[in-house]
């Protein structure tokens, strides 16, 4: 009688394996996870100015510092980029117009509140009463 051979794929695989959806399924969500985590570090990277993956400052808005005896940094925001990132793109001119339109607004000196209502404290309506907590008028009906 004659034998099928290890490496055909008839005796390797008899019966097909159903999860095989299932496991392309799995590959395709562990692929897309990994794409997610990847462009989150470089939005971080990029968002903090550090390399997370090999503990190195970058050049940018922040300025770090390394903890004595600690493998922790310290990062702290530099006036100096934060004030160039406010003012990216912007000319004096369009600058000056708006700082002058600001001076300009006028400001209301007198803000309109509501009268305070002040609470009866229980000592004053005690006091009202003479202690007594009856009726305040007698009514007859003679």
């Amino acid at each position: 009688m004659h034998r099928i051979s290890s490496n055909n794929p008839v005796r390797r695989r008899l019966f097909p394996a159903e999860d095989l959806a299932d496991q392309a399924k799995i590959d395709n969500f562990t692929n897309i996870l990994h794409e997610s985590v990847a462009t989150e570090k470089l939005e971080m990277m990029h968002k903090w100015n550090f390399d997370f993956e090999n503990e190195i400052p970058l050049e940018g808005t922040y300025e770090w510092f390394k903890c004595n005896g600690s493998a922790d940094w310290i990062g702290m925001q530099t006036a100096k980029f934060a004030c160039e990132d406010a003012f990216k793109g912007t000319n004096d001119e369009s600058f000056m117009a708006m700082k002058l339109d600001n001076e300009l607004t006028p400001k209301s000196d007198k803000v309109e509140k509501a009268p305070i209502l002040r609470k009866r404290r229980k000592e004053v309506v005690d006091n009202a009463l003479d202690g007594t907590r009856g009726v305040k008028r007698r009514i007859s009906f003679d």
